[in-house]
């Protein structure tokens, strides 16, 4: 915290913006003995609620990310809320490129239908993925034999992912799934893909893509994302803070069935889904909507 103070002083900053624990205890709190402002962004319902409450006491001005947040804050007697939702630089997921050479590298066949699956391989996401998996594997078998899995991310699970990787494999005697963990560049892995199984920042990456994107996460299964329900989509944070239903393999088994076997579906989807994403997630504007609470907090000073 003395080292955060001393940075603070030098280069003197007159804001603190933090996202987690347990850097945000101790940037927030080497802020407070600093006379600096705060802005805490929430991400998640995952906290401990000792540890929200000391962000919450710490923060000055509080953003949070989808609607159901916005409610989860608001159960700890926070009424003064930022709602911005996550923004996607499109420069990053352009669309003209391809990854054929990641096809080749995988192993994948050109006439395979590919469904990259991408999250932290850890807690409710870790069961999410071994459901994902087991419903992959009924598809193999029939109707999609010419799917392959990719699978990106890391976490205390993923040997876990890998020993059932391999044991499905076994059962269909079919090598289909890739097991890539954590990877820095996402898009080559959206790309090989007809479809995108993910939630939160995932879906909103793989929309950008053009990617078709079912949804489901800590919450549970919230399903295809479309321009009609977009707005629900939202609200629910793509199944991480909310969900139309609880996630199951059968559930996961007869969306993916009936969405992988329409590629003019998939493409159609991918298109108008990017065209949501541009019109309602671009980083140029969400920076623009963050920067005016940046002014607003230090025309206003810590509140400390």
């Amino acid at each position: 915290m003395e080292e955060i103070e001393r940075i603070i002083e030098t280069e003197k900053i007159n804001l603190v913006h933090f996202h987690q624990t347990p850097s945000g205890y101790l940037s927030g709190m080497a802020a407070k003995n600093k006379g600096v402002p705060t802005i805490f962004t929430v991400h998640g319902t995952y906290y401990p609620n000792h540890e929200i409450q000391r962000l919450l006491k710490l923060s000055d001005f509080v953003i949070c990310v989808s609607p159901p947040i916005c409610d989860y804050i608001s159960s700890f007697g926070v009424e003064d809320t930022h709602l911005i939702p996550n923004g996607i630089n499109l420069e990053d997921y352009p669309t003209n490129r391809t990854s054929e050479e990641l096809k080749k590298n995988l192993k994948i066949p050109e006439d395979s239908i590919v469904v990259t699956y991408a999250s932290r391989i850890a807690w409710a996401k870790a069961k999410a993925c071994s459901m994902f998996l087991r419903a992959c594997k009924d598809l193999k078998i029939n109707p999609v034999p010419n799917l392959h899995v990719v699978v990106v991310g890391g976490g205390n699970r993923l040997n876990d992912i890998k020993n059932l990787a391999h044991y499905i494999e076994n059962l269909c005697n079919r090598s289909f799934i890739h097991i890539v963990g954590e990877q820095k560049d996402m898009h080559p892995y959206y790309s090989i893909a007809d479809c995108v199984v993910g939630t939160g920042r995932v879906a909103l990456e793989a929309m950008a893509s053009e990617k078709t994107v079912l949804t489901v996460g800590n919450h549970g299964f919230f399903g295809v994302v479309t321009k009609e329900n977009i707005g629900e989509a939202w609200e629910h944070y793509f199944g991480d803070h909310g969900s139309k239903s609880p996630c199951s393999r059968h559930v996961l088994r007869d969306s993916l069935k009936k969405i992988l076997l329409d590629k003019e579906y998939l493409k159609l989807n991918g298109i108008e889904s990017r065209e949501i994403v541009v019109e309602k997630f671009n980083i140029q504007n969400i920076s623009k909507e963050i920067l005016k609470i940046y002014s607003e907090a230090i025309k206003g000073g810590s509140k400390g």
